[in-house]
């Protein structure tokens, strides 16, 4: 096999769109036949398509090609974790690997965009999902996330690219997610699990400045929540819609969320300075 230089991911940030993807579609076929594969198949069959999505074709009778694929299959540890029989795929990134489907726009990366009615929304939707297992609250969160291009009104009244999160009942939604692919709403359940973690512990860049929300969601001295966590997030629109800072309750689930989650970072602040002073 010819020598060159190939440059492999080893971390979550360094996948491409085409490599979640198939990810994705592997991962299907373990759900739906998750006795036929071994952790040795998903991991060699992972290093193949890796290669090929970076030129490298498929050369089974070529022993130095066997061997790239195997020594790349031990590797890749950060992406399937296996416990017993039951493999899964891991994944940890805030980029959205699918901006598209069909016809349907996703949310951007970092969840710039997302409002924050509906993060509230897509929570309930995902808790529901976590509590009950029903493939309905699956389906309601990819058909409430990706949604139809935004009308040209709408693009230069209210500079949206995709339709308003409460334009459809949650049966539109649902009936949207069942014309999605299984890969396709899981990969949007990893998505979000994976960004409301890191609005929990991670970095945001805003503004060119580095911003961490983890002290909204971190215990108390007395062992309970901060304000962050301190009642609902439907208690949280209603609280910051008496104080008109952003309008009404309804205008608060309009606002980005991330400039709702910077309001309550600076009150957070001002509050802990408040009780500095007290002591």
């Amino acid at each position: 096999m010819k020598q060159r230089y190939i440059e492999i991911p080893n971390t979550w940030d360094e996948l491409t769109e085409a490599d979640w993807r198939e990810l994705l579609k592997i991962r299907q076929r373990v759900v739906e036949h998750g006795g036929r594969y071994s952790e040795w198949d998903i991991t060699t069959d992972t290093a193949r398509m890796l290669l090929k999505h970076r030129g490298v074709e498929l050369q089974i009778n070529n022993q130095d090609y066997v061997l790239l694929v195997g020594n790349l299959a031990k590797t890749l540890g950060w992406l399937w974790h296996a416990e017993g029989n039951q493999i899964s795929l891991v994944f940890r990134d805030v980029r959205n690997l699918l901006p598209k489907l069909r016809e349907w726009l996703g949310p951007k990366d970092y969840g710039t965009d997302l409002t924050f009615g509906e993060f509230r929304q897509a929570v309930t939707h995902i808790r529901n999902y976590e509590r009950t297992t029903k493939p309905e609250a699956l389906l309601a969160l990819a058909g409430l996330l990706y949604r139809p291009e935004a009308s040209a009104k709408q693009k230069h009244l209210q500079q949206l690219y995709r339709q308003p999160y409460d334009w459809d009942s949650d049966k539109e939604k649902i009936d949207r997610g069942r014309q999605m692919e299984p890969w396709q709403v899981w990969g949007i359940y990893a998505w979000f699990a994976s960004f409301c973690e890191h609005l929990t512990t991670g970095v945001f860049i805003i503004e060119g400045k580095e911003v961490c929300f983890a002290p909204l969601f971190a215990k108390s001295e007395g062992g309970t929540e901060s304000n962050g966590e301190s009642g609902s997030l439907a208690q949280i629109g209603h609280t910051l819609g008496e104080s008109g800072v952003f309008g009404t309750a309804r205008d608060v689930d309009h606002t980005l969320l991330l400039d709702v989650m910077q309001k309550l970072l600076s009150d957070y602040y001002s509050l802990q300075r408040m009780k500095k002073m007290k002591k």
